[in-house]
């Protein structure tokens, strides 16, 4: 993938996500209502059945945890400058 090409899709860590969202108290209703997106979805993504996510749809519920590292839920924090950039957008 050359450098000037944004990934349209991020591999995501659903199983970390769904830790962090406990630990933090909040249910998945609550999680999905913040995020914009249905508590089917949200499972389906903290499951492990959705891997991959556009970046747009990976920010909601990373807004309604209010994670400060994006890097946190990618299934490799050490993915490419440009997988990173566009998780982090």
């Amino acid at each position: 993938m050359s450098a000037s090409v944004t990934p349209t899709t991020v591999e995501v860590n659903g199983f970390a996500y769904r830790e962090i969202r406990i630990r933090s108290g909040i249910s998945v209703g609550d999680c999905a209502g913040r995020a914009g997106i249905s508590r089917t979805y949200l499972t389906r993504l903290e499951l492990g059945d959705r891997v991959r996510v556009s970046p747009q749809v990976l920010k909601g519920p990373l807004d309604a945890l209010q994670l400060a590292d994006r890097r946190t839920i990618l299934a490799n924090p050490h993915s490419s400058p440009i997988e990173i950039a566009a998780a982090t957008a």
